[in-house]
């Protein structure tokens, strides 16, 4: 066996001379490290996705190219070979990382793992050429999910050989191997799955740290949650994608916003970003290290350019400043080579924030009750009392038209910002005509007649009450018909309400 790869060595060796030529010609990409090494391979776990070692879930750090039992991993970069080493004491997880420098200075690699012990074709301190035979993957994998695989990672480290191999955890993990290597072309396109019962996306109160319940309308602040997939190359299971993006519609908007781009450093396992990352980008309990994960992302967690930050998580869909109603939510699912998948659900936004507080005016007979204060966008209302206070409890959130509207006063309205509750006091100013008591635009008889059915017959009040008061004394009686009437038939002085 050991001849035959030697064999496929040396033919490889000479064809990828002739390959590395056109490749830094043009892109400078690099090979894959399984033959055929300029075509595209099935790739069972991308970067970024979540999975688990012993000591807990995290975020993978490197791709893994599936291949069989046996097949032989070369070399995609020269370099020095600064270590040959297993973790967890297991012979699956043997690996050799592979970097730019001879010395002990930091120096950027690739790290190749899950290969044989017994076939490895490199040592310590060995220089590598492009191309050259490092050994060949392993098998034994116990979990139908996880294919024989060799795990590529970019990394980045400093340290003699006894640092390198027992560093690993220190690594830095600086990239996603997929924009490194040439030949990258997949015809598999993302999907979604549902993230909660019979429902496309999931909803999450930031305040409340709950779930919601399916079919709940949202309020309050809340993260959107997507379960989002690739398959990459007809690979069987589902992995994470390299983007994923969000939107909403409705009668406020917010556009395409980008989530999340499994492209950049990761960080290492003891420096803590690893774990801060996964739990900004993925929702979910991941201390089971064997437990299939979900592939829940929060979509909302993000500022919009990509990158995972420790301020994203401070992100969500404020639906306060957003009116009730219905909106339709987008996830957008991107894989490395452009392939797209959009899925949507719609969902209703129902805030409650109580506006409240009193409407005074200045008139002096008028009572403060009566003022009618109203939201408009969403037709709720509510009558000042005795005190002129009043209190609407169900008003919407986003910018909210208030009408305060009382007759015999001048309506005005205003604006607020419902993203809490809210008080208003207000005032009203007088705006009517002296001896109109009965609210028609004109003073005749028929004011003296409404007067005197309110005097002494329990009648309708004058609208406002110092419409009334057409003898200006601070009361309506007998005396105010009598004023009217001599105004209208003996020439008397005009009505002169307060």
């Amino acid at each position: 066996m050991i001849e035959n790869i030697a064999m496929k060595n040396l033919s490889r060796i000479a064809i990828i001379i002739i390959m590395i030529t056109a490749t830094f010609a043009c892109a400078q990409a690099l090979p894959w490290p399984i033959w055929p090494d300029s075509s595209w391979h099935i790739v069972s776990a991308t970067y970024g996705h979540i999975q688990g070692m012993p000591d807990g879930m995290y975020v993978h750090n490197a791709i893994d190219i599936a291949d069989a039992q046996g097949t032989p991993v070369y070399a995609i970069k020269a370099g020095y070979v600064k270590a040959v080493y297993t973790i967890f004491n297991s012979d699956r997880h043997w690996r050799v990382a592979i970097a730019d420098s001879a010395n002990d200075a930091e120096c950027d690699g690739w790290l190749y793992a899950h290969l044989n012990k017994n076939y490895f074709g490199v040592w310590v301190g060995k220089y590598v050429e492009v191309g050259e035979s490092l050994g060949v993957i392993i098998g034994g994998w116990p979990d139908p999910s996880t294919p024989e695989h060799v795990h590529l990672a970019k990394i980045r480290y400093a340290g003699n050989a006894a640092a390198w191999a027992n560093g690993f955890y220190d690594y830095d993990f600086t990239g996603n191997p997929l924009e490194y290597l040439d030949g990258v072309a997949d015809v598999d396109y993302p999907y979604f799955g549902n993230a909660v019962g019979d429902q496309l996306f999931a909803f999450y109160d930031d305040i409340a740290d709950t779930l919601y319940e399916e079919g709940q309308p949202a309020s309050g602040y809340i993260d959107i949650i997507c379960r989002a997939f690739d398959n990459c190359y007809n690979y069987t299971f589902g992995t994470a994608p390299y983007k994923l993006e969000y939107k909403i519609e409705g009668d406020s908007s917010i556009p395409w916003t980008t989530t999340v781009i499994f492209d950049e450093p990761v960080g290492s396992y003891n420096d803590g970003w690893m774990a801060t990352y996964r739990s900004i980008v993925y929702y979910g309990d991941y201390a089971n290290p064997y437990v299939i994960p979900e592939l829940l992302f929060y979509l909302t967690n993000t500022d919009g350019d990509g990158s995972v930050e420790v301020t994203d998580s401070a992100h969500c869909w404020e639906t306060p400043y957003f009116h009730n109603g219905e909106y339709v939510v987008y996830a957008r699912a991107t894989d490395f080579v452009g392939n797209s998948t959009v899925d949507s659900m719609a969902v209703t936004v129902a805030n409650a924030f109580e506006l409240y507080g009193t409407v005074t005016h200045n008139g002096v007979l008028s009572g403060p009750e009566g003022t009618i204060v109203t939201s408009v966008t969403d037709g709720v209302a509510d009558t000042t009392d005795a005190s002129g206070n009043f209190s609407i409890p169900n008003v919407g959130g986003g910018l909210q038209q208030i009408i305060v509207n009382r007759p015999g006063f001048t309506s005005f309205d205003t604006t607020f910002l419902m993203i809490q509750a809210n008080q208003f006091d207000g005032a009203l100013a007088l705006s009517y005509m002296c001896g109109d008591a009965n609210y028609n635009g004109a003073i005749n008889i028929l004011d003296a007649t409404y007067l005197i059915n309110y005097i002494y017959k329990g009648g309708s009040t004058p609208t406002p009450m110092e419409a009334g008061d057409a003898n200006g004394n601070l009361a309506i009686n007998i005396l105010d018909v009598t004023y009217i009437i001599n105004y209208l038939y003996k020439g008397g002085p005009e009505p002169l309400c307060p």
